[in-house]
């Protein structure tokens, strides 16, 4: 939830900030002793809350809430003041709550827990975010909506953060850490300022694919909600863990979970934050991919393992055991031509490349596939 806060004591700015920290996913994104800047932000950003003293200077508080009304009826709006005499004349504005000052934390988190109630509420009759986001990591990085289309980036950093937040799975991001990994080339009071500028961008980004509220900061921590997102690389990982075995009723749903893999994390994206995940990721699918070949070798569906496991070794044509499987593929649909061919590329890799001797298993079967073929008629 993003708050502002209106005030002209500074004193009450410090008193909300910190109060409102301490409240689970509450944001606030501003706090103004001028009501013109607090509304220039409002016409600019995101806003779901608005804490305002009726007394705000010269300004009237009254009068700010009843043009906040006017222009954005979408933000709820909360009265704090020593005032008691001007509640009647507050309810004008459709205010939220009217909270007497000294607030209490416990009184503001029931106007919060208010807020959020609201928010859902709104969410269910506008029928929530606009469609699904939808996120393609594996191969690239594209996200688009299903309403909108693809997402306009309005910088590259910003992209990136996007990124970097997905990784994460919804699960809170220190500042500090996202600045070390992805502004660690520019000094520290910079960094802090190019967070801020770029999440302001991604809300903007997020905000014109029918997201709004998808980005949530709360105690110089950053996250995702995932409720209306479809994220490849999670996907895949939920589908792959549900085959701890795998027989012939698992295949075809095993190849639907393989199709999602289209290429590593953020393939040609030079994210060294990335490069642990991406690693992870491949290995799952390698290790995926040859626990379905088998599979298809045991059901006599050897001309599909052969393709997947030909996909396999474009990206590590040194993996001895998907090696060994393509001969085995080969083996069973009796390609003679196909089998040797691969032999000698192996042999050629390990005794020309690597100058070792070519690992027995590879010899036996080639050996055992030879002998074979010439007491076949």
């Amino acid at each position: 939830m993003r708050v502002i806060v209106i005030d002209d004591e500074k004193a009450m700015h410090i008193v909300m900030n910190r109060l409102l920290s301490e409240i689970s996913r509450v944001e606030v994104v501003g706090c103004y002793q001028n009501a013109a800047e607090a509304l220039e932000q409002i016409r600019r950003e995101a806003i779901d809350l608005v804490f305002i003293d009726i007394m705000i200077g010269q300004d009237h508080g009254l009068e700010v809430a009843r043009q906040l009304r006017s222009t954005h009826s979408e933000v709820d709006i909360v009265f704090v003041t020593s005032h008691k005499e001007y509640a009647i004349d507050s309810f004008d504005s459709y205010p939220l709550d009217y909270m007497i000052k000294p607030v209490s934390k416990s009184r503001l988190e029931q106007t919060i827990v208010r807020a959020a109630a609201r928010i859902r509420d709104k969410s269910t009759i506008a029928g929530g975010p606009t469609g699904k986001l939808m996120v393609r990591a594996f191969g690239g990085f594209e996200v688009r909506s299903e309403q909108v289309g693809l997402a306009k980036w309005i910088s590259k950093k910003s992209m990136e953060l996007f990124a970097y937040l997905l990784i994460h799975r919804g699960r809170p991001v220190s500042k500090s850490r996202i600045i070390e990994h992805i502004y660690s080339d520019m000094p520290q009071k910079n960094a802090a300022t190019y967070v801020n500028t770029n999440v302001y961008q991604l809300r903007k980004t997020l905000h014109a694919l029918g997201h709004k509220n998808i980005i949530v900061h709360s105690q110089e921590q950053y996250w995702l909600i995932l409720d209306h997102i479809e994220i490849d690389f999670v996907q895949f990982e939920d589908q792959m863990s549900q085959f701890t075995t795998m027989d012939s009723d698992h295949i075809e749903k095993a190849f639907a979970c393989e199709e999602l893999y289209t290429g590593e994390l953020f393939e040609d994206r030079s994210y060294e934050w990335s490069i642990s995940e991406q690693i992870r990721l491949h290995k799952l699918y390698s290790q995926f991919t040859k626990q379905l070949s088998r599979c298809l070798l045991t059901h006599r569906r050897a001309e599909q393992a052969t393709l997947l496991i030909k996909r396999l070794l474009l990206s590590d044509e040194w993996d001895e055991e998907a090696n060994l499987l393509l001969l085995q593929a080969y083996r069973e649909l009796k390609d003679h031509v196909s089998f040797t061919q691969h032999f000698a590329h192996i042999s050629n890799l390990y005794q020309h490349e690597l100058s070792v001797p070519l690992p027995v298993e590879f010899s036996e079967m080639y050996e055992h596939f030879i002998n074979k073929c010439k007491k076949t008629p």
